[in-house]
């Protein structure tokens, strides 16, 4: 509730001066439900949504809304993780990714490329083969 009680906060500075940039931090763990990730993809998600549904009202008030969804990027957090990561990033070439993308007018920030796509090309896939790979996921660990 971190992001949203923020954001509650700042959004109507924003709306009556009519101008400005925000920037919001999920994960690509938002895009479709993962193995051992329930609550942190959940929330993710949430965000991302929220996100959506934010970005055309600010819009509307000349205020820029960006959505930034990394990957896995090592951190002394991601160090604990007993699970594959794939296409893990170094903190500075993940920050290199945001001012790139911060500085064009996308409504999303998404890296690695390869792994975001891959993502976003199992939320098509029917549940009967989504599950069916997540369920594969799993065993491998």
């Amino acid at each position: 509730m971190g992001v949203v009680n923020c954001l509650q906060a700042a959004v109507p500075a924003y709306i009556e001066r009519r101008g400005g940039h925000i920037a919001v931090v999920s994960s690509v763990a938002g895009y479709q439900g993962l193995p051992n990730a329930s609550a942190y993809g959940a929330s993710k998600a949430a965000l991302i949504n929220m996100c959506e549904a934010l970005q055309p009202e600010l819009a509307a008030c000349n205020v820029k809304l960006q959505l930034i969804n990394p990957g896995f990027v090592r951190t002394p957090l991601t160090d604990l993780n007993e699970f594959p990561m794939p296409f893990l990033m170094e903190v500075e070439d993940a920050a290199a990714c945001i001012i790139r993308g911060l500085n064009r007018n996308s409504f999303e920030i998404s890296f690695p490329k390869r792994f975001t796509w891959l993502l976003k090309f199992m939320q098509i896939l029917p549940y009967s083969i989504y599950l069916r790979l997540s369920r594969k996921l799993i065993k491998n660990d």
